[in-house]
């Protein structure tokens, strides 16, 4: 096997450790210079919805290492990182009107996004990434070359 071929792989690696890391993390936050906590009613244990995000992960590097073999395959870490960043966007989009100043009880606070968006972008887009590479790197059985573009084989 070459080390070409394990590129992919690694990168779909790398993608899933941000995927974790991310969904370990706060989505939201108070900002800097302002003075308040966010207390979350799940107590710190992963919800369902992060829980599916690292399984999702999971199968992206699963189907990064199938499609060494199988070509085709190459698909599904594209496809699990579109669902990644899909999340991302939708939860980002969702707490959009954060960053405005409100008034709580001690005084003004601006809560921000914190880093599980941020983490869950590059994650999403490293499935994707590992997915295209993938497909381009994949050998023909014939020849033994890597082949030139997306749709050749």
């Amino acid at each position: 096997m070459r080390t070409r071929r394990l590129v992919p792989v690694a990168v779909a690696v790398a993608g899933l450790v941000a995927i974790v890391i991310g969904v370990r993390q706060g989505l939201v936050h108070v900002a800097p210079g302002y003075e308040g906590t966010i207390t979350t009613g799940w107590g710190g244990d992963l919800n369902h919805e992060e829980r599916l995000l690292a399984r999702l992960g999971v199968v992206g590097v699963v189907g990064t290492v199938a499609a060494l073999k199988w070509r085709h395959l190459a698909a599904v870490p594209v496809a699990t990182g579109v669902v990644v960043l899909f999340y991302a966007l939708r939860a980002a989009l969702h707490y959009a009107g954060l960053y405005v100043t409100v008034s709580a009880y001690g005084g003004p606070t601006r809560f921000v996004l914190g880093a599980e968006p941020i983490l869950l972008v590059v994650g999403g887009a490293l499935l994707v990434v590992a997915g295209v590479v993938g497909w381009r790197t994949h050998l023909d059985s014939r020849s033994g070359e890597p082949t030139a573009a997306l749709g050749g084989v």
